[in-house]
């Protein structure tokens, strides 16, 4: 163990059952606790007392003000995952804490989830197995849509949108996007984002969740889309009004929805069931991301990050996230 790692204490505060095994190269480097399950406040601030590094491993994990604020000690929150609402980055920034994430890990997953789950509704896939299942052979009525030809519009270009643009421009689709920072593809265009809604048969989401981006497809900006579009989130629920979405579904307005994200996550039956009863909407538990890869490639990036950052060479450090001056070791 480096004297960088000795004089670090590691709190992960919200392991699962089967983690332990992924995290023992980290145990292996510095000094680590590992906690297990989800906390309440104060369950997390007793947890990461003794830490200059709390590693989350779940967004349903909140490191807000209300922990990072009992935790003077804190340096560095790090999460597993490429999304990190779930962490108060002002607050850390404004008490001198670290904020990282593993950006990358997801990145193929989630844009083959989008091609994918396309694919399945479009195609009446799921639909038409079932009346295989239970003894029919009836397909007339499972009639779907080819992909080449139509237009994908992808809201945001960061790792995943550009993946599943390329992803979509291989089926031979065009490829329209809208991105808030200055960005050139040559086999895509870049338009504003009514545009986009105006023309794309598919519009897939992709930004990540924030202050400019809560909200970002509201009533107004979904009835902009095209009759008969379809729309996929695999972003974060609160990026778009989902009842409004659900009554534009009720009315026929759009041809579908698949969302593996939605606000209020994990929901409750009652509302897992209000969304069951919406036509041609597909909602799956925030899947997107759940392949063997990326877990793998999860564990192995934040326990990068905690290394390098007890080296005091931080990497994958999220926009706000790197306050300073930072203890050298």
């Amino acid at each position: 163990m480096s004297a960088a790692a000795v004089a670090h204490r590691v709190a992960v505060v919200d392991a699962g059952a089967d983690d332990e095994p992924r995290l023992e190269r980290l145990r292996a480097a510095v000094a680590t606790e590992i906690s297990y399950g989800s906390g309440e406040p104060d369950d997390l601030v007793r947890r990461a007392a003794n830490a200059s590094v709390l590693v989350t491993l779940y967004t349903y994990t909140s490191i807000g003000s209300e922990v990072l604020e009992r935790l003077p000690g804190l340096e560095l929150v790090a999460t597993r995952t490429a999304g990190y609402s779930h962490i108060d980055v002002a607050t850390a920034a404004r008490l001198g804490i670290a904020v990282a994430a593993v950006p990358d890990a997801p990145t193929t997953a989630v844009a083959e989830y989008t091609l994918g789950v396309l694919l399945m509704a479009r195609r009446h896939l799921a639909d038409a197995a079932a009346s295989t299942r239970s003894g029919e052979w009836e397909f007339t009525g499972f009639r779907g849509h080819d992909l080449e030809g139509e237009t994908l519009g992808v809201i945001g270009m960061g790792r995943i949108g550009r993946r599943v643009a390329t992803l979509g421009h291989a089926f031979g689709m065009r490829v329209l996007y809208w991105s808030r920072s200055a960005r050139e593809i040559e086999w895509a265009q870049r338009v504003e984002l009514d545009a986009l809604l105006d023309a794309a048969d598919v519009v897939s989401v992709n930004v990540a969740l924030n202050d400019d981006t809560r909200g970002l497809l509201d009533a107004r900006r979904l009835r902009r889309m095209r009759p008969g579009a379809w729309l996929v989130n695999t972003a974060r629920g609160e990026v778009i009004d989902t009842d409004a979405l659900c009554q534009l579904l009720h009315e026929r307005r759009l041809g579908g929805a698949c969302l593996d994200v939605v606000t209020g996550e994990p929901l409750d039956r009652a509302r897992a069931l209000e969304l069951a009863s919406v036509p041609n909407l597909i909602v799956t538990p925030h899947i997107s991301f759940n392949t063997a890869g990326t877990l793998e490639r999860q564990f192995a990036g934040v326990t990068d990050v905690v290394l390098r950052f007890c080296a005091g060479q931080p990497i994958d450090l999220v926009p706000g996230g790197d306050p300073m001056p930072r203890r050298q070791p």
